[in-house]
């Protein structure tokens, strides 16, 4: 593995400045200055225009400047004893949280520990944000929506549902340290930023293992993988899928269909005339190529969608238009009838909620999920919603506020 690249005048080459807008950009120091700086602090000349060449290297590739674990350490605030810690897998710095999914079951949740937290939130904001995902991918990204994604499904007669099994789980460290390579990091730098966005556990290849001899320390047992909850996780979740939408979308162009992928949901509509059996070798198809891949189909998910049933995309109905599904409608009109007659605390323990709060965070969460959809129908719920919080003396809460 390559050295490291000298992190320069302890990690000064790279500021913070706020344009007249008030957006926060990055601004390389000019080299005369860094190298005039570094010498004032001591840095040997060697060590310095080695610096700067990768400075000049990384932003000429559009690359964040980012020149070493030390650097990372200096641009975060984190120590470099911590961020060694994560590398080396000597830490384990995540919480496990099962969280109850709505269709019943729990999801596993890895929540990075406040620190860690503060580190990947910089990263996707500094390193992370130079990347782009396929048009077909819908997730984790900026300015998109599941109302945009269902709404690349208006028109279609039939479709095919489906889903990946475990997919940040699937997306390993392997995957992830090709990303960072992608980006132009070097070899050292790339692996150890894919120790600090992955979780460790599952054994080891011996070509994955080659990569680490050369630090001993980080040659530990377990391949990581994608943890769901790190902020960094979906993003890079999108990068490592590309091959994966690619093939799809390639699969999807050549049936005249219409492909979208939004996390791990898959969805495939066509407009054309639809026989069961056609779709069934579709579905063939498509697990096969997600299988070359390196992602796996949850097969128990899969759905064949025929003409004149319900089209439901990531829990909006598509038909004329984009909508909410009416049992969710009645959902959020049962619940605000019910306060507004029965008073709010014997509502919520009328329906079996744990408290007063839990119930107001799960019908807030309603609300603002309808308002992305629905924008009209949900602020007159959000109205009625806050006149019920004001009678009970109770603040108006974020989400729907």
């Amino acid at each position: 593995m390559e050295n490291a690249c000298p992190r320069g005048p302890r990690g000064f080459s790279i500021q913070t400045v706020r344009t007249l807008s008030g957006r926060k950009v990055s601004a390389v120091i000019p080299p005369n200055l860094y190298y005039e700086q570094g010498r004032h602090l001591g840095i040997e000349a060697d060590s310095l225009d080695k610096a700067t060449a990768e400075v000049a290297r990384l932003t000429a590739a559009g690359a964040y400047p980012l020149l070493s674990l030390a650097h990372l350490a200096h641009e975060t605030g984190a120590t470099y004893s911590y961020l060694r810690e994560v590398v080396s897998r000597t830490r384990d710095p995540y919480r496990s949280i099962a969280v109850p999914k709505t269709t019943g079951g729990v999801r596993a949740i890895s929540a990075p520990e406040p620190i860690l937290m503060d580190v990947q939130r910089w990263l996707l904001d500094h390193v992370l944000d130079k990347l782009t995902s396929h048009p077909a991918s819908y997730a984790y990204e900026r300015e998109t929506s599941i109302v945009q994604c269902a709404t690349q499904h208006l028109g279609a007669n039939w479709m095919v549902k489906m889903d990946l099994h475990d997919f940040f789980g699937t997306v390993n460290e392997v995957s992830v340290y090709r990303v960072f390579r992608r980006l132009g990091y070097r070899k050292l730098l790339a692996f150890e930023l894919t120790r600090i966005t992955t979780r460790a556990e599952g054994a080891r290849t011996a070509s994955w293992r080659a990569q680490t001899a050369v630090i001993p320390s980080y040659a530990v047992a377990g391949v990581g993988v994608l943890p769901q909850g790190g902020p960094t996780s979906g993003v890079l979740a999108n990068a490592a899928a590309a091959r994966l939408d690619m093939f799809l979308q390639n699969l999807a162009l050549s049936r005249r269909l219409t492909y979208t992928r939004y996390s791990d949901d898959l969805v495939f509509s066509g407009r054309t005339s639809f026989q069961r059996a056609e779709a069934q070798s579709l579905v063939g198809e498509i697990a096969g190529l997600v299988r070359k891949a390196g992602f796996v189909v949850h097969r128990a998910k899969t759905r064949i969608v025929p003409p004149g049933a319900r089209r439901v995309v990531l829990g909006l109905l598509v038909d004329s238009s984009v909508r909410l599904l009416p049992e969710h409608r009645r959902r959020i009109e049962v619940h605000l009838r019910g306060c507004e007659e029965n008073g709010l605390a014997r509502h919520a323990a009328h329906r079996g909620f744990d408290s007063v709060f839990s119930f107001v965070n799960h019908l807030d969460g309603w609300i603002a999920f309808a308002l992305g959809v629905e924008r009209e129908r949900a602020l007159a719920w959000r109205q009625r919603f806050h006149q019920i919080l004001d009678l009970e003396g109770l603040p108006k809460v974020g989400r729907a506020s």
